[in-house]
């Protein structure tokens, strides 16, 4: 069958990144071989994870970088599972490296090499939010062809987002993904509001925390005070962008008002209040339509 240019197209980036997926991973595991420093940016999705990525690697660094949303054996099993007789060439390249490091934490530990953790994070509304669009059709199955033919409303998404989305991932990061996996209670450890970030070091575990919402102003003392290094400018990645449901998702978020009672159940945790203070977060309850 003769294929149309298109098609072509979309096979040639397929084995593109299959290719490219593969090499990372070889990487990976050459460097788990060792007992060599490893810088991982280890954060919840859709807080700049890849604009982080992409700027360190150009960076220059002895060490390579590597990526992961999720360390913690149970929220790797809940990934996995959703791959589930998948051939492992075909699953997204960051469940494939969050599996074999979280293999490599279980069996030897989080301080048999030393750790340099990148985490940047984000006030947990505009999160959840943003990776609800990014996976709509997870929630929505028939979401564009609906939407296109206009038989879906902002009442219906909106519904959907409070009924179906799991709302408190990003609130149970911190103890799951750093507290329980690397053994640093973030919480115990007041952070500076004013300077947007922060180092934690333990030991053989270095941790550096960024505010989303601070990055552009301080990424560069951040990362000079954390590795060392002089970085003139962020490699952006706007991933959104170019998918089609960004133009979608940024009219939904300029008009939604969302309950007073789920800006409680996220805006009142510890996560919360530990990174963004009452003030921010009473700024933030009046961005998303809350009462106060």
């Amino acid at each position: 069958m003769k294929l149309t240019l298109e098609q072509a197209r979309q096979r040639l980036y397929t084995w593109h990144t299959r290719h490219k997926n593969q090499r990372s991973i070889a990487a990976l595991e050459a460097h788990l071989a060792t007992q060599e420093p490893a810088l991982l940016v280890h954060q919840m999705g859709r807080a700049g994870s890849m604009t982080t990525v992409n700027t360190l690697r150009a960076a220059g660094l002895t060490m390579p970088v590597f990526h992961t949303h999720w360390l913690n054996p149970a929220n790797i099993r809940k990934r996995l599972d959703r791959f589930a007789g998948v051939a492992d060439r075909r699953m997204p390249l960051n469940v494939r490296v969050a599996r074999r490091v979280g293999e490599e934490l279980q069996r030897h530990g989080p301080r048999h090499r030393p750790w340099h953790l990148v985490t940047v994070f984000r006030e947990p509304v505009a999160r959840n939010l943003s990776v609800y669009f990014l996976s709509i059709e997870e929630f929505i199955p028939d979401f564009f062809a609906r939407h296109a033919r206009g038989a879906l409303d902002d009442a219906e998404i909106l519904a959907t987002f409070l009924e179906r989305f799991p709302h408190e991932e990003p609130v149970r990061w911190f103890d799951e993904e750093i507290r329980d996996t690397f053994g640093i209670d973030v919480y115990a450890h007041p952070f500076p509001a004013g300077q947007g970030y922060q180092i934690i070091r333990a030991p053989g575990i270095e941790l550096l925390l960024i505010k989303v919402e601070r990055l552009n102003d301080c990424y560069a003392p951040a990362f000079a005070e954390f590795l060392g290094v002089d970085i003139p400018g962020l490699e952006q990645t706007h991933v959104t962008e170019e998918d089609p449901a960004y133009s979608m998702y940024k009219d939904f978020i300029a008009n939604v008002r969302l309950p007073a009672d789920y800006l409680d159940r996220l805006y009142d945790t510890a996560f919360a209040r530990h990174f963004y203070g009452e003030a921010e977060i009473a700024r933030l309850r009046h961005k998303w339509g809350g009462d106060d």
